[in-house]
């Protein structure tokens, strides 16, 4: 087991329930594909979870995605009190409860102007809808890199117009509610009763998150740890350990759970329900 992970395995051994193990869904626990509906984790990492949280420690999905959608593809129902947070924080769902914000104005207006634009742009743009959202993706572009750019200008114009921000990413450009971060959803996690946190993500919408982790270990003097999925050169910077691919996660989570297992199973305490944001 890395030497970084030691702190967290420690504290899973002893005291599961003190443990949040919060992760992205798209390119950390699935891999990254062309059609995001095609989109499944790795089911060794899915068994990790399951086995971790049944074991006590706090699961959560923090996701660009709406929750919903990344429940039905990741089979996240079979893991013990997961929480989703989806959209950033804008959604959540927890042992079947939904909760979502009302679908901000402007976001009607753009889905007609920004088809157009992107068409002229190269026929492999296209817009992914998510109510609260929209996401242009470029992976599909002739030229991604080059189609991004071209966009990046009057998407963030058109965004603007209408009260809503712009937040890039590899290939995509996300216009989604102002403020929302997913620093915001994994801090409302953090509560009194966690003493290890563990953050996963893989692209530059992750890097908040990463900063909430180091800001409450900062403050807390409890453990708190980054991981890196793959090879977006500023997320893995920032990172305390850098992994190659959803597949090396699922390894790591996996990891830990065998080592969990190698003990005596805990007595665990109280089940405290995870705070959900606004």
């Amino acid at each position: 087991m890395h030497i970084a992970l030691r702190p967290l395995a420690e504290q899973l051994a002893t005291d599961p329930s003190s443990v949040l193990l919060a992760l992205d869904f798209d390119g950390t626990l699935s891999p990254i594909v062309d059609d995001p509906e095609r989109a499944r984790a790795v089911p060794a990492a899915i068994e990790a979870l399951v086995d971790l949280a049944d074991r006590g420690a706090r699961i959560a999905i923090v996701t660009g995605r709406d929750a919903a959608t990344v429940v039905e593809l990741g089979g996240l129902e079979r893991i013990r009190g997961v929480l989703v947070s989806g959209l950033h924080g804008a959604e959540t769902w927890h042992e079947g409860q939904f909760r979502t914000r009302d679908e901000p104005a402007g976001i009607s207006a753009l889905r007609e102007a920004l088809p157009p634009l992107l068409e002229r742009v190269d026929p492999g743009v296209w817009l992914e809808d998510k109510r609260l959202s929209l996401v242009v993706h470029t992976r599909r572009a002739t030229h991604p890199e080059q189609s991004l750019e071209m966009l990046r200008e009057p998407v963030t114009a058109l965004a603007a117009e209408h009260d809503l921000d712009v937040v890039g990413g590899k290939f995509v450009l996300e216009i989604r509610i102002p403020g929302l971060s997913k620093a915001d959803a994994v801090s409302s996690l953090l509560n009194e009763h966690t003493r290890a946190a563990l953050f996963c993500g893989d692209d530059l919408g992750d890097l908040p998150a990463f900063e909430a982790i180091r800001s409450w270990a900062a403050d807390s003097g409890h453990t708190g740890i980054t991981i890196a999925v793959g090879e977006v050169p500023q997320v893995s910077t920032a990172a305390d350990l850098q992994l190659d691919s959803p597949e090396e996660l699922a390894e790591l989570l996996s990891d830990l759970a065998d080592q969990d297992n190698r003990r005596d199973p805990p007595l665990r305490g109280p089940e405290v329900n995870p705070q959900t944001p606004p």
